[in-house]
């Protein structure tokens, strides 16, 4: 996370608890829509690099699904202690060593939704005063609980584009 993690407008409104339930509900089905960016891309399609630079959607999904291991964990962490620091983290590190392109698929987009599913289950249990709790990220600074849910929200939503940015240039 090097960047703001989502706009003011976003962070703002999900004080509303009506806003805050859609953002919720984007949050839930981000495996499913993960899973329908990357429908019918064969191996050879997952594993393609057709935008110079960029990585693979087998790539993006590994990235998305491990990103979202880091924001569980630190949405957790401002949950249950008092303003933890949260260390960023340079994703891009993990292609290799983790060894993206070797990853199956269909396991990552599962472990995407038990563990959304699960944070779902405790975020849906907090008080309303919970959703202001807050963590000192290392790059970007103090960070709320909506924050960091709507930044994962957008994460995954930003990362579908990017695959149907490769989809596209791939002619499917």
């Amino acid at each position: 996370m090097t960047a703001a993690p989502d706009s003011d407008a976003v962070t703002s409104a999900t004080a509303n608890p009506a806003v805050r339930e859609d953002l919720l509900a984007r949050y839930a089905a981000g495996a499913e829509v993960l899973r329908s960016a990357i429908a019918g891309f064969d191996a050879d399609a997952l594993r393609a690099r057709p935008i110079a630079g960029k990585m693979s959607s087998l790539e993006v999904v590994a990235h998305v699904v491990d990103a979202d291991q880091y924001v569980c964990d630190r949405m957790k962490r401002t949950i249950a202690t008092e303003r933890p620091l949260l260390m960023g983290v340079e994703s891009v590190d993990y292609l290799e060593p983790l060894h993206y392109h070797d990853r199956d698929v269909e396991l990552d987009i599962r472990m995407l939704e038990v563990q959304r599913d699960q944070m779902l289950a405790d975020l849906r249990l907090l008080p309303e005063s919970a959703w202001e709790r807050s963590a000192i990220h290392s790059e970007v600074g103090l960070l709320t609980l909506r924050q960091l849910l709507a930044h994962a929200t957008v994460h995954l939503e930003s990362h579908v584009k990017a695959i149907a940015e490769k989809r596209a240039a791939l002619g499917l």
